[in-house]
């Protein structure tokens, strides 16, 4: 069993420890034991920060990552450096704060190995509306997607709003990906996708990571471990085979039905007894982002 997954929070929850605190969901032991081969880690910038502070706690964040990258971990910033004995990180900005409003900034994190962004969080930033807010990208927001697609960069739209979303969806033609988002028709959330979304992705051959947070899976009286599966069987049954993947949020999230990242056997378990394919399991636990990531990035 190999184990990829699109979004943790561990970089910013456990920055002074971030590969082996035993009180993450997510440390390198603990994912390696379970055969983890790929993982996003976001950079997340909590709402007080903004402008030079966003920018230099976000470049602290990645100095700090770079300092204590252990040496069976590789910083993931083009296909040909992927490396399956090891565990591969492809660092992610959530929410594009430290961005603040000049594209330099942009290219300097290209630099630095960032290769995607999730564009905002749930609240309003010089590029788009988050979920909280009422409008979609701002001219400068469609400015660095664009810039996005010539660096090769991911443009992920977990926590956009609608008007935010269909932005990007008129703005570049490339892939993107909604890393940790579910879907709407089975819990209605603001922060899970509608179909027509979901269909977009796969009709652009992206990648939808399915997120364990329980207020996303359903409501308290549900069994949460059987409505990640009714998300996953609704996203299969709109053609997302070859998309669907996980982007868990461990680290970022207060409850889950799961315990952390060792809690995959269990997950790949159930998903073979449900779908009873095992190359659609192998897809979805690893190979859909794997494959994705190393035919985007350059």
């Amino acid at each position: 069993m190999n184990i990829s997954d699109a979004h943790c929070d561990t970089l910013t929850a456990f920055r002074n420890n971030i590969f082996f605190c035993e009180n993450a969901h997510w440390n390198l032991p603990k994912f390696q034991s379970v055969g983890g081969r790929l993982q996003y880690f976001a950079l997340f910038t909590e709402p007080e920060l903004v402008g030079d502070t966003a920018l230099s706690f976000a470049v602290n964040c990645i100095g700090r990552l770079l300092k204590q990258m252990p040496g069976d971990v590789r910083l993931l910033t083009k296909s040909s450096n992927y490396d399956e004995s090891k565990v591969n990180i492809l660092l992610s900005i959530e929410g594009a704060a430290p961005i603040i409003n000049d594209i330099n900034n942009l290219y300097a994190f290209y630099s630095l190995g960032v290769r995607a962004i999730t564009l905002t969080w749930n609240h309003r930033n010089f590029l788009a509306d988050g979920i909280d807010e009422p409008f979609g990208l701002t001219s400068f927001g469609k400015e660095v997607i664009i810039e996005m697609e010539k660096l090769k960069m991911i443009v992920d739209v977990s926590h956009l709003n609608i008007a935010g979303f269909d932005d990007v969806v008129n703005t570049i033609s490339s892939p993107f990906i909604a890393s940790h988002s579910n879907a709407r028709s089975v819990f209605d959330h603001p922060r899970n996708l509608y179909d027509e979304q979901i269909q977009e992705i796969i009709k652009r051959k992206g990648f939808i990571g399915i997120n364990l947070y329980s207020n996303f899976l359903g409501d308290e009286k549900n069994n949460l471990k059987n409505k990640m599966l009714e998300h996953i069987e609704h996203i299969l049954k709109l053609g997302g085979e070859k998309v669907l993947g996980f982007g868990a949020d461990f680290d970022g999230i207060t409850h889950c039905p799961f315990s952390g990242v060792e809690s995959y056997p269990e997950i790949y378990e159930m998903l073979k007894i449900a779908l009873t394919d095992d190359d659609l399991v192998d897809k979805i636990m690893f190979r859909n982002l794997k494959d994705f990531t190393l035919n985007y990035i350059q």
